[in-house]
């Protein structure tokens, strides 16, 4: 039954959070989630996980600039944007 108390105490600390504050809670928790994972397939060689999730870092830096530039475009093509 520990871990129904857990959860309990965890959706309290939640409850009435701004949406803000829960998607930072959510990045955090895939963070040390991916990170975990990289340590668990290499465990013999940090410098290669801690490379591994560099580029996973600049990869998602990439697909939200991709994501902005469709936002953009969609804009443009719907005339909500004018270029001059």
């Amino acid at each position: 039954m520990q871990g129904a108390n857990t959860k309990a105490e965890i959706i309290a600390l939640l409850e009435d959070r701004p949406e803000e504050f829960l998607q930072k809670v959510h990045q955090f928790i895939l963070n040390a989630d991916e990170l975990d994972y990289a340590e668990f397939l290499y465990p013999l060689d940090p410098d290669f996980a801690q490379d591994l999730e560099e580029r996973a870092a600049e990869a998602r830096e990439m697909l939200e600039n991709l994501r902005e530039m469709g936002v953009t475009l969609n804009d443009l093509d719907h005339g909500k944007i004018k270029i001059h």
